[in-house]
């Protein structure tokens, strides 16, 4: 049978697959040509089949939603069917080698993971949670390790620039992680499974609601032995117990309230020199909300919120070591979204008090104020950000943002964007000789300018993205863990191509993800023309599913290539390309078992030089829906 296809429809996706395929070779051999070829010949095959537009809503690139066809930013949703599908264990699974993703891990499980977007610094990519932002005070990363997926329903990743809207640390990017909510009705899920390394988990939740009242709440633990981090030593363990509370209330007259509680705690083990270290840590956000829609025109909205990461140092025998923290972010946020025609704006406030306890003691607030505007002229849409910061230890920081977009047709779409950001230092590098390191200078606020354009092409049944950026970072902030030294990069450019695709054809579930980044420290020192340390040059992700009407069987491949460990280039890391399989059956209506193979070639890796990562893994778990 020869099947006529429109070719309006379907040059939009065949010529991203061309690209597509130029640009994948370059990965070979961590992402085999026989599996991109299939996936690019599926997606040039989209406008064959009649679905449902893949294109979800996002809500983090502006912070209120809008279809991510639409958004002026590069973005990439991962939506709960996704997640469940690919039954991660920890957030880095949903996180590796997504387009501008890079991250750094100390091991396996629960131990010390950074994330780098886009080659900004680690302290560079923001950690919200349900609007909440997370980070520990003294390293200015968040603790990405420690949220447990149960209770992750939804991811959002933004890439570039966005202290113009959420204040500092958002460099590189933005990612939302979204929790359960409750729906109307009742409904009641337990989950139980384990599998190697003497890994077990079980998680309970509840939820229900009417019109006017939604809750959710979720218990769990996570426990595992873990696995060998660093040759002849023995396996660090991990655990980890949540919990999860919510409620919304809908008044009359457009009034409503929410009140969240998420809280992960446990202990991770780690070494440090030759000894067993066991850490204690605490991570928790509180929020109370309330917001009124004062008129089909505006709506007006109020959050108190608190975030706490804390950690305490215990030594082999389980004994306080004297070594802690306490990292608390109090914050009061006013926003209002008020529209007016084909424009829609969003202005506040914010004031945030940072407080940290530990080997020193140190503390600052902070007050912004920001405003954003986005605008459709017929086939052309504005978006213009603006913010200031007021730290009482630096100047005022300002950082803006200009975007541009146009319709070309009902598919394709074009963007273009410039946007600048400033990252404040961390509380740890202001007093690096506590911690046995040495200031090359008096550190300063890291700053940067970025230019971005991007296509898209969007059908029925399938979309592709592409974009281009530079990213120009003054005063970048950087620790050098050879020498044991910390200072500004005065200079370091950022260049980068992103590529991204998802397909949905009947029973067939296809996602793809490339990247292609250059990173240079251009300061005039020893380093200049060096690679950035850590970023890897080239990643590339494959996610497969094939569907059937009690089940589904599916694979990941996640690819990276080689990396530096130091700023002088003199330490390199190979590349590593890791295979994930995974197939669920339902038993019954209710009762669902899932089987995943992790690692499943035991590949031996590292991207941080001397820390492991697990070999081969295999868990089974049940769940059943009770009502």
């Amino acid at each position: 049978m020869i099947v006529e296809i429109e070719s309006d429809h379907c040059a939009g996706v065949l010529s991203a697959a061309k690209v597509l395929i130029m640009t994948t070779q370059s990965f070979i051999p961590v992402f085999p040509k026989s599996l991109v070829a299939t996936s690019i010949l599926l997606a040039s095959s989209a406008v064959l089949a009649d679905a449902t537009p893949l294109s979800p809503l996002v809500v983090t690139a502006t912070t209120t939603p809008m279809a991510s066809k639409d958004s002026l930013t590069s973005v990439t949703v991962l939506d709960q069917a996704s997640i469940e599908r690919q039954q991660p264990q920890e957030l880095t699974e949903l996180l590796a080698a997504q387009p501008g993703i890079d991250m750094v891990t100390n091991g396996g499980y629960g131990k010390s993971t950074s994330i780098y977007t886009r080659g900004s610094a680690a302290t560079g990519t923001k950690l919200l949670i349900d609007g909440v932002p997370i980070q520990s005070l003294s390293t200015g990363q968040a603790s990405w390790q420690y949220l447990p997926m149960a209770q992750i329903k939804r991811v959002e990743i933004v890439r570039g620039p966005k202290s113009s809207l959420y204040g500092s640390s958002a460099a590189g990017g933005v990612v939302q992680v979204f929790l359960p909510d409750g729906e109307q009705g009742q409904a009641a899920d337990i989950s139980v499974g384990g599998g190697s390394h003497n890994t077990k988990h079980a998680d309970v939740s509840v939820s229900g609601g009417d019109e006017d009242t939604r809750y959710a709440l979720s218990l769990g633990t996570f426990q595992t032995d873990g696995t060998q981090v660093k040759e002849g030593r023995p396996d660090m363990g991990y655990d980890n117990d949540h919990l999860l509370a919510r409620v919304q209330q809908d008044f009359a007259h457009g009034i409503y309230g929410k009140a969240l509680i998420m809280r992960a705690q446990g202990e991770s083990d780690y070494e440090s020199g030759d000894d067993l270290q066991h850490h204690d840590y605490v991570n928790q956000v509180l929020a109370l909300t309330g917001g009124v829609d004062v008129n089909e025109y505006w709506q007006t909205e109020l959050q108190v919120r608190e975030a706490r990461d804390e950690d305490d140092v215990l030594d082999a025998q389980g004994e306080p070591t004297g070594s802690y923290f306490d990292s608390r972010s109090r914050a009061v946020r006013w926003n209002n979204t008020l529209w007016y025609d084909n424009h829609e704006f969003v202005v506040g406030s914010e004031y945030s008090e940072d407080n940290f306890e530990g080997s020193y003691d140190n503390e600052r607030d902070n007050r912004s104020v920001f405003a954003q505007s986005i605008s459709e002229f017929g086939d052309i849409s504005v978006q213009l950000n603006i913010r200031a910061d007021h730290y009482d230890e630096y100047d005022t920081q300002t950082t803006g943002g200009v975007a541009l977009g146009y319709q070309i047709d009902p598919q394709h779409s074009v963007r273009l964007s410039s946007r600048s950001s400033f990252t404040a230092p961390t509380f740890n590098s202001m007093t690096a000789v506590n911690w046995g390191y040495t200031p090359v200078n008096d550190i300063r606020p890291e700053t940067s300018d970025s230019i971005e354009v991007g296509m898209r092409g969007d059908y029925q049944i399938s979309y592709w993205d592409a974009a281009l950026y530079q990213a120009d970072y003054d005063d970048m902030i950087a620790w050098n863990y050879s020498n044991r030294t910390i200072g500004n990069i005065d200079k370091a450019r950022v260049q980068g191509l992103e590529l991204e695709t998802g397909l949905s054809l009947e029973q067939w579930r296809v996602a793809l993800a490339a990247t292609v980044m250059d990173t240079e420290n251009r300061s005039a020192n020893d380093n200049r023309g060096n690679r950035l340390a850590r970023r890897a040059h080239k990643s590339a992700r494959i996610d497969v599913d094939r569907l059937f009407a009690q089940g589904s069987v599916g694979a990941t491949l996640v690819g990276y290539g080689e990396r530096y460990n130091d700023p002088e280039n003199t330490e390199m890391l190979p590349g590593y390309g890791v295979l994930n399989l995974r197939a669920s059956y339902d038993v019954t209506p209710a009762l669902t078992t899932k089987l995943s193979l992790k690692n499943a070639l035991d590949k031996d890796y590292e991207n941080a030089k001397g820390y492991r990562n697990a070999g081969r893994g295999i868990f089974l778990s049940l769940n059943y829906a009770a009502f």
